[in-house]
């Protein structure tokens, strides 16, 4: 006989912070290996989820994000490895599987209902008993904040409301473990703002939650913790200031932007003061270790009668963070 899962209020009273909650993981792979006909997709994958953290997954297209997914959710079983979430096997054991709840990047509702319509749906589809189903949709529609949009058809609703409505209806179960295929793609800032504050509030109640995106600046402002596939394993793990930390210590990325389209003898100009071309030809870059080199610049390029409309510093972006630990791992 299965266990029989509490019910587990979302909305609750004072919580702790999430720190203070650590303990022991609520869902861990061990040494996971996945081979898709000829293809490894993972290789030696190895993770562990705690109680109330946002952990984003990073990584390139066709690296194994969703495939990691599809083990925590009992959708796929390992070629060799464990999956553990909350103490079973989610391929085998229904327990683990009510306590997760799956929002794919598609949005899986039906369009010609409304939203209240399809939590309904999806509710019972979900086995909730009947009498629980209005307080559960409610309960729903009010986290994710679309109670005011319920009688509109989800075919009329803007992209972020739909991911929103999208979520809630992975929330009809209470799910204490969270996981979300490329929850932003296609929003607007706003849109994104509020989903952003929706996630924030299901940790702040306890739920973990795992993401998946190709947004460092996303991971680096929602996330407690992310990690970086490459190769079919987890190549960097952890707080993403400590990981850029230890990729690239304190340099930063110069940015300049040029007035106009440089000629060749500009361009050659630009190379012999160490920017390279980016797929923007007014945008030429640089690496700076220092406030000190970083303010040179300026005056260097004016040397050359090169014209500068903008020059910045920022923090190194995925695609450097995936250069690197590709290039480690080659």
């Amino acid at each position: 006989m299965e266990a029989a899962i509490p019910a587990r209020p979302i909305l609750s009273s004072i919580q702790e912070p999430a720190a203070a909650r650590r303990g022991p993981p609520i869902a861990r792979l061990d040494g996971v290996h996945v081979g898709l006909g000829e293809r490894k997709v993972l290789q030696g994958l190895s993770l562990s989820l705690y109680q109330g953290e946002i952990f984003a997954l990073l990584g390139r297209n066709g690296t194994g994000k969703t495939t990691l997914m599809r083990l925590l959710t009992g959708q796929l079983r390992p070629s060799s490895g464990d999956v553990r979430v909350f103490g079973g096997d989610p391929a085998r054991d229904a327990a683990p599987r009510r306590m997760t709840g799956l929002v794919p990047q598609d949005i899986a509702l039906y369009p010609r209902l409304t939203v209240r319509e399809n939590l309904e749906v999806m509710a019972g589809m979900a086995g909730l008993p009947r009498r629980e189903i209005p307080s559960r949709v409610a309960e729903a529609m009010v986290l994710v904040q679309v109670e005011d949009r319920q009688r509109d058809l989800i075919d009329h609703l803007s992209g972020g409301y739909k991911r929103r409505a999208n979520i809630a209806a992975a929330l009809l179960t209470r799910p204490r473990l969270l996981l979300l295929d490329e929850p932003t793609a296609g929003v607007d800032v706003d849109a994104r703002l509020a989903l952003h504050r929706t996630l924030r509030r299901l940790r702040e109640e306890g739920t973990s939650v795992l993401l998946t995106t190709h947004d460092l600046d996303e991971a680096r402002g929602l996330a407690d913790r992310i990690g970086i596939l490459a190769c079919g394993r987890m190549a960097e793990e952890g707080p993403v200031g400590d990981i850029l930390r230890r990729m690239f210590g304190d340099r930063r990325e110069v940015v300049a932007t040029l007035s106009r389209e440089p000629d060749d003898v500009v361009k050659g100009s630009l190379e012999r003061l160490g920017l390279a071309p980016t797929a923007n030809p007014l945008e030429w870059t640089a690496w700076s270790t220092g406030l000190e080199s970083f303010s040179s610049l300026p005056a260097a390029l004016r040397r050359y009668g090169i014209d500068l409309h903008e020059i910045r510093l920022r923090e190194p972006g995925l695609e450097h963070v995936l250069a690197h630990v590709e290039g480690a791992g080659s």
